[in-house]
């Protein structure tokens, strides 16, 4: 009878959103997603750093160096190894990071000294 009608296949390319490319390799990213990504990122590991800091009673000085060794190091980590990115092509780490170690650090130490204090002090 009639002719079955051609399938014809559209591919569509779907517009992944910045955290669902943050879970992704080889993706293309703007310099701006980039920095939010890295900027949540960077909380994130600040505030369990802290909880974790504050949970297990450490003080002083060696917890402060840890925490601006890894917090340079995590998200380095990150874009090169994970995202497979050059980090010199969005203008080097410290672009980057640009205004999250400060928070982050802001957030580090809120969570270490509160939970430190509620449960030592």
């Amino acid at each position: 009878m009639g002719a079955k009608p051609q399938e014809t296949t559209t591919t569509t390319t779907q517009k992944l959103t910045v955290w669902q490319k943050a879970l992704s390799r080889d993706e293309d990213w703007k310099k701006d997603e980039l920095r939010e990504v890295v900027f949540w990122l960077v909380e994130a590991f600040s505030a369990a750093l802290g909880l974790s800091f504050g949970i297990l009673g450490l003080h002083g000085l060696p917890c402060f160096i840890i925490f601006f060794a890894s917090v340079v190091a995590v998200p380095s980590v990150y874009c090169s190894s994970f995202l497979g990115i050059d980090e010199q092509d969005y203008g080097g780490k410290m672009e980057i990071l640009g205004d999250s170690v400060g928070a982050g650090a802001a957030t580090f130490v809120l969570a270490w000294v509160g939970l430190y204090t509620v449960l030592y002090g």
